[in-house]
């Protein structure tokens, strides 16, 4: 197995996958970062953040990290790759082997995506003097859910928020890669965890509870501060979700691949 993992790792490695996590963690946050610095009213640094990576980034979440590498199983399947693979090695640790380096890459790539902005903006940014910081005389503008963790330090915020926001983005494109093993139509299979986000939220919004949404689950800075305690219901609705697709796929994994392979 850790060979395999090695083997998948290097496949992975490529201009073209680099260039995507390089727009996901640099250019988008750099964009944003450039649209908001001036019309709005920001008190603290760690405010400048929550705008930069709340709106496009928010929006589009899932695509960006399905897009990286769940879609590398359909692409050999179409080249008929899994047919020379299987006389090889078993297809079972072959399959689990492109699912835990996709996990990686996608994980590596959603904290960048957060972490890297943070530091900019909270440790750097200030001795520039890009964004004018006004003095709020009575309390303080909270950045969400996750305010609390600001008691601890700004560093700790940064760490345990951007691990947070990995985590979700790993049960999504996780999620997308399962499914292509299932569905020969690969958009099909890579776009229904995409829908799955926005008609959730869609949902949610209806029924007036939008503390409980999948975008607030990740991105909690457009409604007032919650309990910590909301952000783990759509989560744990989601892991639920895709422990049962996995159990599925692990029962129908011989009959569904192979059909798929040949």
């Amino acid at each position: 197995m850790k060979h395999l993992i090695k083997t998948e790792w290097q496949k992975a490695m490529t201009w073209q996958r680099f260039l995507l996590a390089l727009v996901a963690t640099s250019l988008l946050p750099t964009i944003q970062f450039l649209a908001v610095r001036t019309g709005y009213e920001f008190y603290r640094p760690v405010d400048v953040h929550t705008e930069t990576i709340g709106s496009v980034i928010a929006l589009l979440f899932p695509l960006f990290f399905i897009i990286l590498y769940a879609n590398s199983y359909a692409i050999e399947q179409k080249e008929n790759f899994i047919t020379y693979t299987k006389t090889r090695v078993r297809l079972s640790q072959y399959v689990t082997a492109k699912g835990i380096v996709n996990a990686a890459i996608v994980f590596g790539t959603a904290f960048l995506m957060i972490f890297l902005p943070f530091v900019f903006i909270v440790y750097i940014e200030p001795a520039i003097g890009l964004v004018s910081y006004f003095t709020r005389r009575q309390g303080v503008v909270s950045v969400g859910t996750f305010e609390p963790f600001l008691r601890y330090g700004t560093f700790v915020y940064a760490i345990l928020y951007s691990i947070w926001v990995a985590v979700n983005a790993v049960l999504y494109a996780t999620a997308a890669y399962v499914l292509t093993l299932l569905i020969k139509n690969s958009f099909l299979a890579l776009s229904m965890p995409f829908l799955w986000y926005f008609i959730i939220d869609f949902a949610i919004a209806v029924l007036g509870y939008p503390q409980f949404s999948m975008t607030s689950t990740v991105f909690p800075f457009n409604i007032t501060q919650q309990p910590l305690w909301t952000v783990l219901v759509p989560f744990s609705i989601n892991l639920l979700f895709l422990s049962a697709l996995i159990l599925y796929t692990k029962n129908r994994f011989e009959k569904a691949v192979y059909e798929h392979a040949e």
